[in-house]
């Protein structure tokens, strides 16, 4: 299957450029700034802890696995698309860029062909709250780091992620808020990848939040909420979906 064969590639190639990162911090410099290590430290972690789970969901689904087991491959695979589609367009140009395009190339590829196939699942249980919540939460954020930067003219570190959240993540928490509130069944195929990813991605960013503070950086303790909020809240609900989803 195409969205499985996709999915094994991204996730070995994702093993081996997080395992890289980690084993060769040096591999970011000069083009990563003091500040964006520790999250970027913190990003190669998590992006190790979500390749292994990702190629065995892949190899476990090519065997017909239960139809929730999507749904937690979807989570892995947004995962994955986001970390190494952030480190493709801010432009890491060193010996893993080619890499870093492949991961973000083959995890949304194996998403596309996942759902224009007859495969998707429509479990049934909502987390619209949550998605609206959280949405709140980082559009505040952000605008509080975005706004002064305009009023200065002065690019904030790590511009990439500003545009991937407020253009790509906060829309599709909206939009499924918005089809789990109405009942429809896009929001109950959306809702738990994008709660994996939201607990994938905030627990990575709290993870660099507190190697910052261990090496001496500030870190206004908003962000520290927030980005807990976006770690725990999201991972509180997974074990509920995915019993609800084997009924």
């Amino acid at each position: 299957m195409l969205p499985l064969t996709f999915s094994s590639l991204a996730a070995v190639l994702a093993l081996g450029l997080a395992l890289a990162g980690i084993a060769a911090p040096a591999l970011y410099k000069p083009i990563s700034p003091d500040r964006l290590m520790p999250g970027t430290l913190s990003q190669d972690i998590v992006s190790l802890a979500v390749a292994l789970p990702l190629l065995v969901l892949s190899r476990r689904l090519a065997h017909h696995g239960p139809p929730r087991t999507w749904l937690a491959w979807l989570g892995l695979l947004g995962y994955t698309a986001y970390a190494f589609g952030l480190y493709a367009l801010k432009a890491v140009v060193n010996a893993l860029y080619l890499g870093y395009i492949g991961a973000f190339a083959l995890s949304v590829w194996a998403m596309f062909a996942f759902f224009a196939g007859p495969t998707a699942p429509r479990p049934a249980h909502a987390t619209a709250a949550l998605f609206v919540l959280l949405s709140a939460l980082v559009l505040l954020l952000w605008l509080s780091i975005l706004i002064p930067a305009m009023q200065t003219r002065t690019p904030p570190q790590g511009a990439t992620i500003f545009v991937f959240d407020l253009a790509l993540v906060l829309p599709a928490f909206t939009a499924t808020a918005v089809l789990l509130w109405r009942g429809l069944p896009w929001g109950d195929v959306l809702a738990l990848p994008l709660l994996m990813k939201a607990a994938t991605m905030g627990l990575s960013v709290l993870i660099g939040t507190l190697i910052a503070l261990a090496w001496g950086q500030t870190v206004a303790a908003g962000e520290v909420v927030t980005y807990a909020a976006f770690a725990y809240l999201p991972a509180a609900l997974l074990w509920p979906w995915w019993r609800a989803l084997a009924a």
